[in-house]
């Protein structure tokens, strides 16, 4: 069984976040090529300005809408990834989320009562707890609990294959 945590790589807002010429740009690309196989796409940031300067504003969301079920979560959780990687769109900003969440037909009452409520930032600072006393420090981390391997960072189909076949069935 797959579980998400959110693991903030900027829990908190850095006005010098940018992405043309950076690290981020670099590791966007190396994703896209791996990614394009499967019909991704990873399409670089295109606004000279508004690059998301922190990571909780998305998170969040995702942890809300996981309070309206399994379905409504993977439905949010993949419209935050096009949202962002595909369409360049600031999920730090909390009115372009709450468009998306509407696009996932969330129940958008609720949504926003949770969000506002303080839900979704609870949920992720104990997933960051609990990861960051497990060791983990960057994403993506995989986990398979059942034999304790992780896989951190990009890493090709191959070795999930392998990680995969290591659990006992």
């Amino acid at each position: 069984m797959l579980e998400h945590r959110a693991f903030p790589l900027r829990p908190a807002p850095d006005p010098t976040a940018s992405f043309k010429g950076t690290y981020r740009e670099q590791a966007w690309l190396r994703c896209g090529e791996m990614a394009k196989p499967d019909g991704i796409a990873f399409n670089p940031w295109r606004h000279a300005e508004h690059y998301p300067n922190w990571s909780l504003p998305g998170l969040e969301a995702a942890k809300c809408a996981a309070l309206q079920g399994t379905e409504a979560f993977d439905r949010l959780h993949l419209r935050l990834y096009r949202a962002f990687f595909t369409e360049s769109r600031n999920i730090a900003d909390l009115s372009e989320v709450v468009k998306i969440a509407g696009e996932a037909n969330l129940d958008a009452e609720r949504f926003l009562a949770d969000y506002r409520g303080g839900a979704g930032r609870d949920a992720v600072v104990k997933d960051y707890t609990e990861a960051a006393e497990e060791g983990v420090r960057s994403i993506p981390t995989v986990i398979f609990p059942e034999t304790g391997r992780a896989l951190v960072g990009l890493v090709d189909l191959a070795q999930y294959r392998a990680a995969i076949e290591e659990v006992p069935r």
